[in-house]
């Protein structure tokens, strides 16, 4: 069997898979849709390959013939990882939604671990997930159609699959989108919420009708377990401010967000001074206790009131 084929049909048993009304075959059909995705990516190396597919092999070097000629060969026999992939695919420019692929593997990764808690609806999200990546992998990168590749039946379901999961999904945000935030961080972030315990997206109150953040409880659709407001915040906060706080520090600025002293949850919003989760704020006395100067809220939580200079001059101390 081709590669290609091997990847469609993947693809094709983790949908026959998710149809069927049985728990145990819910993990099987992540697993298999995932791995067909991944051999789409290796297809698409295979076809920018020479002859020789070596754009597939994890390692590669050059190596003189007798001829005093050099050659591209494969070391050793393991095939490229997705890491590998991605580079290859930037080098050779290939676009790919890698956001939603690593959400996927995500889930994926989740499900492995807590296999009986609403693994249904996590499925749902994690196929809903790779339809867009392989649709971008088989019309953009491969230029083949989707319906006669994988079938009708096949690539209908994938169609049903998404609109189930996004129709569930808008549900829950529409009771998040009633709540007053405290902060427009918190805000921002809605759109990043998911569940701490399965990392689903399908975070919901569990009264719809609440406008209080004060009040907010938080349950999982997917999993059905309860969130607490701060975890699902940090979660959010790493992907809605994580570009921001990758580049702060290198500009010498301050990362947007940072760990609050009182709940110890990266909730603490730098520019709002204030906690997204807990509502702390700094005491408008907080100063080292050596200098006088005021601190940030990291010198706060990590130096037992001194600025990060005096802290580091007494830990030389000791």
């Amino acid at each position: 069997m081709s590669l290609f084929a091997n990847a469609l049909e993947s693809i094709q048993i983790g949908v026959e898979d998710l149809l069927k009304n049985d728990n145990r075959r819910v993990l099987s059909a992540v697993r298999n849709v995932h791995a067909g995705v991944l051999l789409l990516c290796k297809e698409k190396l295979r076809r920018l390959s020479p002859d020789d597919e070596i754009l597939l092999a994890q390692r590669f070097e050059p190596q003189p013939n007798d001829q005093g000629e050099v050659s591209i060969e494969a070391v050793g026999r393991n095939t490229v990882g997705v890491d590998d992939i991605k580079k290859r695919f930037k080098a050779f420019g290939v676009s790919l939604d890698w956001k939603r692929l690593d959400a996927m593997t995500d889930i994926r990764n989740h499900m492995e671990h807590s296999y009986y808690k609403g693994s249904r609806e996590r499925a749902r999200q994690a196929v809903a997930d790779a339809l867009l990546v392989i649709r971008q992998l088989l019309v953009e990168a491969l230029q083949e159609d989707p319906l006669s590749a994988l079938g009708s039946e096949c690539w209908t379901a994938l169609l049903e699959n998404a609109d189930l999961f996004e129709a569930e999904l808008q549900t829950c945000r529409a009771t998040l989108d009633k709540i007053d935030w405290e902060t427009e961080a918190a805000t921002r972030a809605t759109a990043d919420f998911v569940c701490p315990s399965c990392h689903s997206a399908l975070i919901r109150q569990r009264d719809p009708a609440n406008t209080s953040q004060h009040k907010v409880a938080l349950f999982c659709s997917a999993c059905g377990e309860d969130a607490e407001l701060g975890p699902v915040l940090s979660l959010a906060f790493d992907e809605t401010f994580g570009a921001e706080g990758h580049i702060a520090p290198k500009d010498g600025g301050e990362p947007p967000i940072t760990t609050c002293p009182e709940c110890s949850e990266e909730t603490y919003v730098v520019e709002e001074g204030r906690c997204a989760a807990c509502d702390f704020a700094l005491p408008d006395d907080a100063a080292c206790a050596v200098c006088g100067n005021g601190l940030n809220a990291e010198e706060y939580y990590e130096h037992d009131g001194l600025c990060s200079y005096h802290a580091h001059i007494a830990s030389k101390d000791d």
